[in-house]
């Protein structure tokens, strides 16, 4: 489980190399506005597998606040919300749900946006068996504009 946990970290790591702190104390370099290439606010249908191997569809919400994004993903009989953090064309999503028995269980989405937008990505999970799944996001409809 020790090794599972070293290589999501790894991996979160490779992503984040090489990224100039714009403040002493951030890992990370702000993106500019102006690089951002396109809003990713609104709602999404889910397709992914299972660590059994078994697919899996749904809904997800992407919504940004300040300078983070909630992402909620909806499985039927499944739901939770996670934290994301976006450089650029890649989200990275942390999440926590609780499991039968009241077990907790973490995990992490790594995404690269793609036009429409559409996210391509991998997750994994701790516990769990140290392999990647794959998952994507595409999107279906903006929020409705409160007035």
């Amino acid at each position: 489980m020790r090794s599972t946990w070293k290589y999501i970290v790894s991996i979160m790591a490779f992503f984040m190399a090489g990224l100039e702190p714009t403040q002493k104390d951030s890992p990370i370099k702000k993106i500019p506005a102006e690089e951002i290439l396109f809003d990713i606010d609104g709602y999404y249908t889910c397709k992914g597998n299972e660590a059994s191997g078994k697919t899996y569809t749904g809904v997800a919400t992407i919504a940004k606040v300040n300078e983070i994004y909630v992402v909620s993903w909806n499985m039927g009989l499944s739901s939770f919300s996670g934290v994301g953090i976006r450089q650029g064309e890649n989200l990275a999503v942390s999440w926590s749900i609780t499991a039968e028995g009241g077990k907790q269980i973490k995990g992490v989405n790594f995404y690269k946006i793609k036009q429409g937008p559409r996210l391509i990505g991998v997750w994994a999970t701790l516990p769990g068996n140290g392999l990647m799944r794959r998952e994507s996001l595409t999107f279906l409809k903006p929020f409705e504009k409160e007035e």
